[in-house]
């Protein structure tokens, strides 16, 4: 008997509990279909990152949590800046010499410094690129020169390492509206 009276409070408990989570999720539901969102539509963001087994530097961890603080970017403003993109890497062709066989393949050129790399993105048409060193915190490789540009509401971001230079990402804006951190 004292097994019933433990018991039964227990299962009904549970009882509630469960209506109680089925229940939430449904009530919001109505109540969000019956206002429109008016944000933009967003897109997935999905990245795929190679990384040398015997590197310990972390690059794909950093390239995933800069991501994660970035605003997301509605699909149209991602489409707008995929020109831009191509514009970027023909002034690399231009003016440093690179050879870049595909839009999304990592081109080649000769040594380079954060100077001439500056000099390309704003010959190329954009104003204000930001190009330093990158950080141990930064989303590029040790030792590569990290670059952004705004286009839009979008930003390209890349890096130049060892002869070789990853196409840009076309990402959001940081929470403070720039493109690199400082």
């Amino acid at each position: 008997m004292r097994a019933v009276r433990i018991g039964l409070p227990i299962a009904v408990l549970f009882v509630a509990a469960s209506a109680a989570a089925v229940a939430v999720p449904l009530v919001r539901a109505s109540v969000s279909a019956s206002q429109p969102d008016e944000r933009p539509a967003v897109a997935v963001e999905q990245f795929m990152c190679a990384q040398v087994a015997s590197s310990v530097d972390g690059y794909c961890d950093r390239i995933a949590e800069d991501l994660g603080r970035r605003m997301p970017l509605a699909d149209d403003d991602r489409v707008a800046a995929q020109p831009r993109r191509q514009a970027l890497l023909d002034g690399f062709v231009r003016e440093l010499g690179a050879d870049c066989p595909a839009p999304l393949e990592h081109c080649r050129l000769p040594a380079t410094t954060p100077d001439a790399v500056r000099q390309a993105l704003i010959a190329s048409g954009f104003t204000d690129p930001a190009v330093r060193p990158a950080r141990y915190t930064d989303p590029a490789p040790a030792g590569a020169i990290l670059y952004a540009v705004r286009v839009g509401r979008a930003c390209l971001l890349g890096h130049v390492r060892s002869e070789t230079a990853a196409p840009p990402l076309i990402v959001g804006r940081l929470p403070d509206e720039s493109c690199l951190w400082p």
